[in-house]
């Protein structure tokens, strides 16, 4: 993939050539003056919608990343959308951007940001953070914050529970999402909804929200939150045009903000312009699971179902916010990861760790695997279906597929992992999974060349609701 850069001041113009699709991003403003490849790389997306895909390179997803990055990440737009919205300056704001600039000191900044005083804001709110990318986003965005909620968005089915909301990701390969918060107050109450996501492309999935919130406890107030948005003027207009019909203010902010053109065929299977990295031999190779069970005790005791109707019994835990979690609530959640991460440091054999979330479940693994001590990495697994090629800059370098055992007619991924890199890996569920629907998932771990997996599980199906 080649790049190109024009103008020294905004707007700049960056161009990338993706093999015969190209994308030209005109960056219009820049707060806190990043560099875009300190932010992102570009992948061609396997979409007919959306032929590419900005990959976040602070997000946790598709990119690893020393733990404390994500967090930051959460901690820039905490702090950009206080001084854009609200004209509040915080303290750390300049060590936040330079860490995540430099990528060093990330630990001593974030445990700085963290042990301040919560930011009370004038207004009771609730964050809202997008499934399945943006459920960490979120969450850290609203850890800084004091008397506020949240919760994100899910793509799972809870048959025990009605989903207060339901809209969908236009662009999106899985279109549906679904809001159940336990208590429906959650929505009731707050005069200001703050809707985060990492990427405002359009901007339509933010309005199809507002619509679906606004018709069951209507706002007057919604803030959208995002690291990149690239709406055009039109997409813009669709904002204002929504303010007006509603009688709402909807106001927006980003760490950059700019649009996109595209031009050229994208990408496509009979594409001969790349080579897929190699596959090594894996005849021989053999990965036998350690399980460890965290036990942990505040639960909600629904199921989940799939297209299938196989009913994962298992229950859900309450720390990671897809059922509601106020600020007290969200407090014991720092330690209780401290705790786990530090019993699960002394239980590492290598100098290489990686550590993975699952889907959805990436706040609480991203916290945990962050005091884990020295040369831990940290991603996610993800629904997100994306060619990967072994080219210099390009944003996914190789990639890996298996049946998601939650829903086995779906297929998940694991991107950028090198091939025998790391000593040992740890992949953490939110519920306990049976052994016969990880099969794909082992034998995807055999491809890595990990000497040791370890999963690691939130809950166990012993404390079934059923």
């Amino acid at each position: 993939m080649s790049n190109t850069i024009s103008s020294a001041y905004l707007p700049k113009i960056y161009s990338y050539n993706l093999e015969g699709q190209r994308v030209k991003v005109t960056l219009k403003n820049n707060p806190f003056y990043f560099s875009p490849e300190t932010l992102y790389s570009l992948a061609a997306r396997k979409n007919t919608k959306r032929g590419f895909l900005f990959v976040s390179k602070v997000l946790g997803k598709h990119v690893p990343n020393d733990p404390f990055v994500p967090l930051l990440a959460g901690a820039a737009l905490a702090v950009q959308f206080l001084s854009r919205i609200h004209g509040v300056n915080h303290v750390d704001t300049k060590a936040i951007i330079k860490a995540l600039k430099s990528n060093e000191d990330t630990e001593a900044v974030y445990e700085t940001v963290i042990n301040r005083p919560l930011v009370s804001l004038p207004v009771e709110s609730l964050f809202i953070g997008f499934a399945e990318t943006a459920t960490g986003l979120g969450h850290a965005v609203f850890s800084l914050f004091d008397k506020a909620c949240y919760m994100h968005t899910t793509r799972e089915q809870i048959p025990l529970l009605a989903s207060e909301l339901n809209f969908n990701e236009d662009h999106s390969h899985a279109v549906n999402h679904r809001c159940y918060p336990w208590d429906s107050e959650l929505l009731k109450t707050p005069k200001t909804i703050i809707l985060v996501d990492d990427e405002i492309t359009t901007g339509n999935t933010a309005l199809n929200i507002i619509r679906a919130i606004h018709a069951k406890f209507p706002k007057t107030n919604y803030v959208v939150l995002s690291l990149l948005d690239w709406r055009t003027a039109e997409n813009r207009a669709n904002f204002k045009e929504l303010e007006q019909q509603l009688n709402i203010t909807i106001l927006t902010t980003s760490l950059l903000e700019g649009e996109i053109a595209v031009s050229g065929d994208p990408v496509n299977e009979q594409t001969k312009h790349f080579k897929q990295a190699k596959r090594p031999d894996i005849s021989e190779s053999h990965v036998y699971p350690e399980v460890k069970l965290l036990d942990l005790d505040d639960l909600v005791p629904v199921f989940s179902e799939d297209s299938s109707g196989y009913k994962n019994v298992t229950p859900y835990l309450a720390l990671t916010g897809r059922f509601g979690l106020s600020t007290s609530n969200h407090q014991k959640i720092l330690p209780l990861a401290r705790k786990i991460g530090e019993e699960l440091r002394c239980d590492r054999i290598g100098e290489k760790t990686l550590c993975l979330g699952t889907g959805e479940f990436m706040y609480f693994p991203m916290l945990v695997s962050a005091y884990m001590g020295k040369g831990v990495s940290f991603h996610t697994t993800t629904r997100s279906p994306i060619y990967s090629f072994a080219k210099p800059e390009y944003g996914i370098q190789n990639g890996f597929s298996f049946a998601n055992p939650d829903e086995l007619t779906n297929t998940n991924y694991i991107y950028n992992v090198p091939f025998n890199y790391y000593d040992e890996v740890y992949v953490f569920f939110e519920r306990e999974v049976s052994n016969e629907r990880l099969t794909s998932m082992l034998n995807t771990f055999r491809e890595l060349g990990i000497p040791r997996l370890v999963l690691v599980y939130g809950t166990s199906s012993k404390t079934s609701p059923l």
